[in-house]
């Protein structure tokens, strides 16, 4: 079992990043810190962005991770597809219905553009004696590109909004070369790049 287990806070020198984990079966794991910050990340709690973006090589595929503000960037995923990712692992922390939706949109946005999977989750609830967490509204959902033989609204699996439940979906791969080689659009195939690059 591969084991994403969302963002921490972590501490590297003098300054704090926003990082999420991936813990692998052989107790290794990999980190990537979040590289787009809000501006309440800065100023209530002094976040730091991180320096790059890697994929992470598993027995499944080529993994992201891509916290929250970041997927509101298609730059950044165009260039986790563009190094092999199939999967984009996005967990979230909002906590109201404007920030839920922002990202929520931009996940299924990036499945369509890079034509991949996005997996996102979002925190639910409250933890009242902690700042800036008093209040949580988050969906698990796990999305895939618009396209046959996908779903036709691109939901593989969604939880119920606000809920903390557990969700699953199989992820086929092989779907993906197909829609990329013979979809109805081919969008990761007419990319541009002679126009705008994948910035590897």
């Amino acid at each position: 079992m591969y084991l994403f287990a969302g963002t921490h806070v972590t501490k590297r020198g003098d300054a704090l990043r926003n990082t999420a984990f991936l813990f692998k079966p052989d107790g290794t794991w990999h980190t990537q810190d979040k590289l787009h910050i809000t501006p309440t990340e800065v100023e209530s709690w002094n976040v730091q962005p991180g320096d790059g973006v890697e994929v992470i090589d598993t027995p499944y595929g080529k993994v992201g991770l891509l916290t929250c503000y970041d997927i509101e960037f298609p730059e950044i995923v165009r260039m986790v597809r563009a190094k092999g990712a199939n999967v984009i692992f996005c967990p979230s922390c909002t906590d109201d219905r404007h920030g839920f939706h922002r990202v929520r949109y931009c996940c299924h946005a990036r499945t369509v553009e890079n034509q991949i999977y996005v997996v996102t989750t979002g925190t639910v609830g409250s933890l009242t004696n902690v700042d800036f967490m008093r209040a949580n509204y988050g969906q698990a959902a796990v999305i895939a590109p618009n396209d046959i033989p996908f779903p036709p609204g691109g939901i593989l699996s969604e939880g119920d909004t606000n809920a903390d439940m557990l969700i699953t979906a199989d992820l086929d791969l092989s779907l993906l070369d197909q829609v990329r080689e013979a979809g109805s659009v081919t969008t990761w195939r007419d990319r541009r790049v002679d126009l705008y690059t994948d910035w590897q």
